[in-house]
């Protein structure tokens, strides 16, 4: 009987959005199960800083500052890693942002800007590792979308509609790429203690959670679930999409 492997030795991942939270998690993670990281973020102080980790683990780093707005940076970054590690063998799509304001207050650029950095950029950084993928005959992408993309929330409509478009896309490049050996699965963390929900964090910690742990989720939990599904481990996962929220979505409140 074969014994379950988590482990990611020499593979070399992509992250996006990995210098902090979700993001920073997965990188140490998939670090520590042996993989050579490549972190794509705006802020390069925090890059660095990842990278600085990651190495200590002894594993290759390249962090790239990135605008993942802009098509042109997301495909110099794309270059400037091959260069630096090599073919990318598994892409995990975690960059997102979000404005909170109602849909009627909601601005054409607001939502341009969601949707571009939300969706677009994880289908084209897809798409430029998608031939590399296909000669190897195999690859693994995991997108980081929300359970904001299975209901919706008052404030969040842009955030929410952006994510359930990415879930979307999971299935399509599922559905399209699967033949080629490329596996596709999306996760949809509930609400996690990172920067970017620090606001949300802090005001369920004092009024009450809506899910039925009765805590927020941790970065490092949705690692847990990102490593297994990128894994051989999760080998048999294609085209899912996988909540991880402390039972928020099956709660009554």
């Amino acid at each position: 009987m074969s014994t379950v492997d988590f482990s990611l030795k020499n593979k070399r991942v992509l992250v996006t959005g990995g210098s902090k939270g979700i993001g920073h998690a997965i990188a140490i993670s998939f670090a520590e199960a042996g993989a050579d990281i490549a972190l794509a973020a705006r802020g390069i102080e925090s890059l660095e800083k990842t990278k600085k980790e990651i190495e200590t683990i002894g594993r290759r780093c390249v962090a790239v500052s990135t605008d993942l707005a802009s098509d042109q940076q997301i495909k110099q970054m794309h270059a400037t890693v091959v260069g630096e590690l090599g073919a990318i063998d598994i892409l995990v799509n975690n960059a997102g942002i979000g404005y909170f304001v109602t849909l009627a207050d909601l601005t054409h650029e607001q939502f341009d800007d969601v949707i571009r950095v939300n969706t677009w950029a994880a289908l084209y950084l897809s798409q430029l590792c998608y031939p590399a993928m296909k000669e190897k005959g195999e690859g693994v992408i995991v997108n980081i979308a929300s359970t904001g993309g299975l209901k919706p929330d008052i404030w969040v409509g842009s955030y929410s509609a952006s994510k359930a478009a990415l879930i979307m896309l999971t299935k399509q490049i599922a559905c399209e790429w699967g033949n080629d050996g490329i596996r596709c699965v999306a996760i949809c963390p509930g609400l996690v203690r990172t920067e970017m929900a620090a606001d949300l964090v802090a005001h369920r910690e004092k009024n009450g959670f809506q899910n039925l742990v009765n805590r927020v989720g941790e970065p490092n939990e949705i690692a847990g679930m990102a490593l297994m599904l990128a894994s051989s481990a999760g080998g048999f996962c294609q085209g899912g999409v996988y909540t991880i929220d402390g039972g928020s979505m099956v709660s009554a409140g």
